[in-house]
């Protein structure tokens, strides 16, 4: 009778979580996750949620979605996973983080030779609602920062000279410019960004409050089974490996350009 009763509530608690798909959203941010000429997500981060969800054996719906979008509505709604989020101090109580995917130094760039206006404060272009934007109005002031749409066009605002400066990781802004055609080259890395209080503690997969128990239960069970973190390990180590190949790149150019 027992085992039973302990069937039938495997089976509701089954139903229930079909019955909530799942929500995922998540927006174009190269090199993590991408959405193509026909508005379908691609890449690592997309790959690698896609395998969890998998794992977990929920139904979800992936949708990609203007970063100002997912912040201001889609974080306010429940069973809503949200894909490569910044984690910072003030986000903390607002999500439930389920795992890290990438970790990096932020840094300020400039394009390479392009002289600064004289006698006028050097202008930064940021993606609306990032996490980077109070310590960004902090460093360049308020009047001196352009908000875009998310960080790709924040970064060709640069390229096309309507700001002076970006802010942003090796590896993110490598992805970013390869997105748009252009080599890591054209771009000078000036200095570390010191995000103060706003610190990122680097990006993750986080679910919205409010989701149901056994979504999260699923999906906490899935992280740990082994066939996921042999895709996590790679996913991490490739993301290590291919910024260090970049921080070596940037320090040989540097060392030539000094002899």
């Amino acid at each position: 009778m027992k085992k039973y009763l302990l069937a039938l509530c495997l089976i509701a608690i089954s139903i229930s979580i079909q019955a909530k798909p799942l929500s995922v959203v998540f927006e174009h941010n190269p090199p993590f996750q991408m959405i193509n000429d026909s508005g379908f997500g691609y890449g690592p981060v997309y790959d690698f949620a896609q395998a969890l969800v998998k794992q977990a054996g929920l139904s979800a719906q992936f949708t990609p979605k203007p970063w100002a979008r997912i912040i201001e509505k889609d974080a306010q709604q429940p069973n809503t996973l949200i894909l490569s989020i910044s984690k910072t101090p003030q986000r903390s109580p607002q999500f439930i983080w389920l795992t890290s995917v990438y970790t990096g130094q932020q840094y300020i760039w400039k394009l390479r030779d392009e002289v600064d206006p004289e006698g006028k404060p050097v202008q930064v272009a940021i993606e609306r609602d990032s996490h980077k934007m109070k310590s960004i109005y902090a460093y360049f002031q308020a009047e001196n920062v352009l908000e875009v749409l998310n960080s790709t066009q924040a970064l060709n605002a640069l390229i096309k000279g309507r700001v002076q400066r970006f802010v942003g990781t090796t590896f993110a802004v490598s992805g970013k410019l390869a997105s748009l055609g252009y080599s890591l080259n054209i771009l000078e890395q000036l200095a570390v960004f010191n995000e103060g209080e706003f610190a990122s503690q680097g990006l993750h997969l986080a679910l919205t409050l409010g989701t149901e128990p056994e979504v999260l239960n699923a999906l906490q069970q899935a992280l740990i089974h082994p066939d996921t973190i042999k895709l996590q390990t790679e996913l991490t180590h490739s993301f290590m490996q291919r910024e260090q190949a970049l921080l070596d790149a940037q320090m040989q150019k540097k060392l030539m350009v000094e002899h």
